[in-house]
């Protein structure tokens, strides 16, 4: 029986993504938007992940400003250094992971944003980053094996979680990613 065929486990795979995405949202990092932030976010644009080093796309510090999401700089790095899920999806262009997470704070209710992930010859780049509602995001899950990657429940940790196995092959081995010496926080962005 494939995965397809039990609609109550990918319910409740769903429910709990919801579960999670409600209990672990965090406050946004504001950073401010300068490309000196930016390349201490991403050394050499690229960036750690659980699942395995993405490099960003080349003019991604460009397409923030572009696109008005200036304020999403220090978020995008939270999204891909600790997501709360890895979702493949495939459409016409091919095969994607999403990069997830969700945020709150006192301007707003419970956000998600979601980082875009493609594969070139084996290369993960980030090529977008954008808000989404986390049932949006939930939606993307098609089957149980879409999920790539749950983050462990707060009194757990990558580290010591062994029930946190990758659900799909697509995974890599488990990874220890360093805590990063970088205040994110220490140049609150100023009110316009």
């Amino acid at each position: 029986m494939n995965e397809e065929e039990r609609p109550e486990e990918l319910d409740f795979l769903k429910k709990r993504l919801k579960d999670k995405f409600d209990e672990l949202a965090e406050p946004m990092n504001q950073v401010e938007f300068t490309r000196e932030n930016y390349d201490r976010l991403f050394p050499e644009s690229k960036i750690s992940t659980p699942i395995g080093e993405v490099n960003l796309g080349g003019h991604q510090f460009e397409k923030l400003f572009k696109e008005k999401r200036q304020k999403y700089l220090g978020a995008m790095y939270q999204t891909l250094i600790d997501p709360i899920a890895v979702i493949n999806e495939k459409d016409d262009k091919g095969k994607v992971q999403l990069f997830s997470k969700s945020f709150k704070n006192y301007e707003e209710k419970i956000k998600g944003l979601m980082s875009v992930i493609i594969d070139i010859d084996g290369t993960k780049i980030a090529i977008s980053t954008h808000r989404r509602n986390p049932n949006n995001i939930i939606n993307k899950i098609k089957k149980v094996a879409d999920l790539i990657y749950e983050k462990p429940n707060r009194d757990r940790t990558a580290g010591n979680d062994s029930e946190n196995l990758a659900i799909s092959d697509d995974t890599q081995s488990v990874i220890n990613i360093p805590q990063s010496s970088l205040d994110v926080n220490s140049k609150k962005k100023s009110k316009a």
